[in-house]
């Protein structure tokens, strides 16, 4: 499976969530969504990270570039 995009993570979460939230779920499928929307606030932390990362190092670039000016 192709790594999901922010975005596909969060709408993902929000269905699980929302299955949940439903009540309507023997305790089997419950745990089973409550899993998953772990793993997925787990890779939308490392998106967020890598997100982060990014403008640390553009940041930085940017710093340079003007102080050789």
């Amino acid at each position: 499976m192709a790594k999901q995009t922010y975005k596909e993570l969060s709408d993902e979460l929000s269905r699980v969530m929302s299955e949940l939230e439903r009540g309507d779920l023997d305790i089997d499928e419950a745990v089973r969504c409550y899993e998953r929307g772990l793993a997925i606030v787990k890779e939308l932390e490392v998106h967020l990270k890598n997100a982060e990362n990014k403008v640390v190092q553009l940041k930085a670039k940017t710093l340079d570039e003007i102080e050789e000016e």
